[in-house]
């Protein structure tokens, strides 16, 4: 991709780069959830990997600002954005519920283990509060269903915060949105037990710290000089370093600056000035970006059912499986792992992208 030019239309462009980056965060994320044994388990990295969740939130603030901060002027505008956004995540969250039922039901059917179908976490109250996308606004005392789906609730309610902003205050909607991301950052600070890694309680004020920061990022990103060359290169470098490191010993209160640091990222990668950058716009990462939101919402399923077999098999003498050798263990991870990424290819070709490209169609606005 040529960056250097202008983009026909601005506001249809796509960071590939940062794209990458997100399916690099997902497969982080997977290998943070991994009931595995591996080498990885018990990296730093890995065991903080819940923290590269708020690139999601800094990326989305940032990509959605510049397709839509210029596009949002009625009433009808908001409604055709909102209709369009959920098109993008609510049918693969639709598909992931009706699995995790369909589990719960086998379960039911065949008592083919000693856990009760259809409670705690997965009551048939709390499949009303996926469908709605409202699970993670503290209406649950835990994680329900598809625990990653959490992010989906949040992410909703940022959209509905960022459409009435526009279209109250459309000149001033960025500032106002960057003092609700600093009470975000507040209530985290002040509230949350566990601090950053807060889901279903204080998982909002969390989102949206994330994501009116990466939407006040794009209306000025331009602005700030870049580097060029080998210069940007060594930019691209020393952020990903810096920010693997802090991340893995990052803990407690501290966690709260992750969300800057990704901010820092999106804009050092947002230009696609160095080498790196360029390696993120290879086809292969482009394609795992593209995959990256299938990928978050089919890997819990897969680990589940992995675990209730393991179970069976007695491959989990504690609480990971574990076969008595890292290097199977190592093995059996990776080979998890392409069966997630297998079927999240299946959700994005026959559920995710046929879903979006329908959403769109009806939603297009009519032109003479």
């Amino acid at each position: 991709m040529n960056t250097n030019a202008a983009p026909a239309n601005p506001a249809h462009r796509r960071f590939e780069a940062l794209d990458s980056l997100r399916g690099v965060c997902a497969i982080l994320v997977v290998m943070f959830h991994m009931p595995v044994a591996a080498h990885w388990r018990d990296w730093g990295l890995i065991q903080h990997s819940y923290l590269f969740v708020d690139y999601f939130f800094v990326l989305s603030g940032f990509v959605i600002a510049h397709a839509y901060a210029q596009r949002l002027k009625t009433p009808k505008d908001a409604g055709r954005f909102m209709v369009r956004r959920l098109g993008r995540v609510w049918p693969l969250h639709v598909l992931m519920l009706a699995a995790f039922i369909g589990l719960e039901l086998v379960r039911l059917w065949t008592h083919f283990d000693s856990v009760t179908p259809f409670a705690r976490d997965r009551s048939i109250e709390s499949i009303f509060s996926n469908l709605l996308l409202i699970q993670a606004f503290n209406i649950h005392p835990f994680l329900t269903w598809n625990g990653p789906s959490w992010t989906l609730s949040v992410e909703v309610g940022c959209y509905v915060v960022f459409a009435l902003l526009l279209l109250a205050v459309p000149k001033g909607w960025r500032w106002i949105g960057a003092a609700l991301a600093v009470v975000g950052a507040v209530m985290v600070l002040m509230f949350a037990k566990r601090y950053m890694n807060t889901t279903y309680d204080l998982a909002f004020p969390r989102a949206v710290y994330g994501f009116f920061l990466g939407a006040l990022l794009q209306g000025y990103w331009t602005r700030i000089p870049r580097l060029k060359g080998h210069a940007a290169t060594a930019l691209e470098i020393a952020t990903v370093i810096g920010l693997c490191v802090f991340i893995g010993y990052a803990a407690g209160p501290t966690t709260v600056l992750v969300t800057l640091l990704f901010v820092v990222s999106v804009w050092v990668f947002a230009g696609e000035d160095g080498a790196l950058s360029r390696l993120l716009d290879s086809k292969p990462l482009v394609t795992l970006g593209r995959w990256s939101f299938a990928i978050y919402m089919v890997h819990m399923f897969v680990l589940v059912v992995t675990i209730i077999f393991a179970r069976k098999l007695d491959w989990m003498p504690a609480r990971r499986i574990d076969f008595g050798s890292v290097w199977l263990n190592d093995l059996f991870g990776i080979g998890l792992f392409g069966l997630i990424v297998v079927l999240a290819v299946l959700a994005h070709r026959f559920v995710e992208a046929p879903a979006q490209r329908m959403i769109d169609r009806w939603t297009k606005p009519k032109t003479a």
